[in-house]
């Protein structure tokens, strides 16, 4: 019995180190430059290894994709719990968000975009956080930040609408992507502020900017 324990914990440490550097991998050369020998090699390990945690390329892909959403809700939701208003939990999602920008190479999200299981997960996760995104917002209209003569459910459909065209047209080989989440934010979430929230949030973008 403890050796059955002693090998599932062995092999989940193992899948979390795969997934990790796979990740890695992908984020520096894109999906598609990255081959199951390159994961491998930087791990010390052989390919048959891996294949015993993922059945192929795309499995890997997608359990690393859902680590990384795990990892990043838990991150928000510990920072949520000591947030002393709704403001700083959005600003510090974008933030996270941001951070994650600068260490992935445009070429991963255009390889992300050729798997459907993968894009269908992400929109299965969008309205998840919209859901709570709306439930932030209208927490932020009663602390002050965001105006009350705001029809938030366009909003959020806007900005949806926003994000699917920067991935669809690729807009990321022309600007970084920063600099697109920066005036994103700048544009949209502005807009709904109240002079409060503005205050803060100008705050915010000077610093990012910087």
């Amino acid at each position: 019995m403890v050796e059955n324990k002693n090998i599932t914990t062995y092999k989940e440490s193992l899948k979390e180190k795969i997934l990790s550097a796979a990740m890695a991998l992908f984020a520096e050369k894109g999906i598609k430059a990255v081959k199951m020998d390159d994961i491998a090699n930087s791990l010390s390990i052989s390919k048959r290894t891996i294949y015993e945690i993922c059945e192929n390329k795309e499995d890997l892909l997608f359990e690393g994709v859902k680590k990384r959403k795990s990892a990043q809700q838990e991150a928000l939701r510990e920072f949520a719990e000591g947030a002393d208003n709704v403001m700083d939990i959005i600003l510090h999602s974008f933030r996270l968000t941001i951070e994650q920008f600068k260490f992935t190479n445009p070429v991963f999200y255009s390889d992300l975009m050729k798997y459907p299981r993968i894009m269908r997960y992400f929109e299965e996760d969008k309205k998840k956080s919209q859901k709570q995104f709306r439930e932030f917002l209208h927490r932020g209209i009663g602390e002050g930040y965001f105006r009350e003569d705001v029809n938030y459910d366009l909003i959020i459909y806007i900005l949806s609408a926003q994000e699917r065209y920067i991935m669809m047209s690729q807009l990321y080989n022309m600007y970084s992507m920063e600099e697109i989440f920066y005036n994103l934010i700048f544009i949209s979430l502005r807009g709904i502020c109240t002079n409060k929230g503005i205050e803060v949030l100008d705050g915010f973008l000077i610093n990012i900017k910087s």
